[in-house]
């Protein structure tokens, strides 16, 4: 009779303070003057922040686009490679997510690799044949032989559209065969 008192006492002690800690965790996301206070308080960091691994994680969008021309016609409009279709199943099942985190990884390495990098030079790198050769299989057989094409990586911050694009990197003019 006595445990069982003590186990239902410690048990609603137990889910009183997981929940307390939950709302914190919740509350103290944003940077704001409560998540401020928190920092004074929490010597032993218990209070996590999803950022863990960088101070501004998943600030950025970025966008693969690539286009193509025929040698007697202007160029195409950009087309974008779609990196995360988002369904139903997505928190539960995402196949993708390995291919999109790995082109979200070549896109990092090819636009810091511009910055100390002529785009001569560049071309050669294992990012930019790769994001090359992506950008030839997603324009497909529409292409002649004769074809151009050309990709190009814009970055946004924030929610879509909340930002101005800003164009990271384009690559040269590149034929099909």
């Amino acid at each position: 009779m006595m445990s069982d008192i003590a186990s239902s006492v410690f048990g609603v002690i137990g889910m009183v303070v997981f929940s307390f800690w939950f709302l914190l965790t919740i509350a103290f996301q944003k940077n704001n003057r409560l998540s401020r206070l928190t920092t004074r308080f929490d010597r032993f960091t218990l209070i996590p922040k999803w950022s863990f691994f960088t101070p501004d994680p998943g600030a950025s969008n970025y966008h693969f686009v690539y286009r193509s021309r025929d040698k007697e016609t202007s160029f195409s409009p950009w087309l974008e490679l779609n990196l995360s279709p988002r369904g139903i199943l997505y928190p539960l099942w995402n196949p993708r997510k390995r291919y999109r985190e790995g082109m979200i990884e070549l896109f990092q390495l090819l636009a810091l690799s511009s910055i100390n990098s002529s785009t001569d030079r560049l071309q050669f790198t294992a990012p930019y044949i790769i994001l090359l050769d992506v950008a030839r299989k997603r324009l497909g057989g529409s292409l002649s032989a004769q074809a151009l094409y050309q990709f190009a990586l814009i970055e946004t911050r924030g929610p879509s559209g909340a930002s101005v694009p800003l164009v990271r990197f384009y690559s040269l003019t590149h034929p099909v065969s």
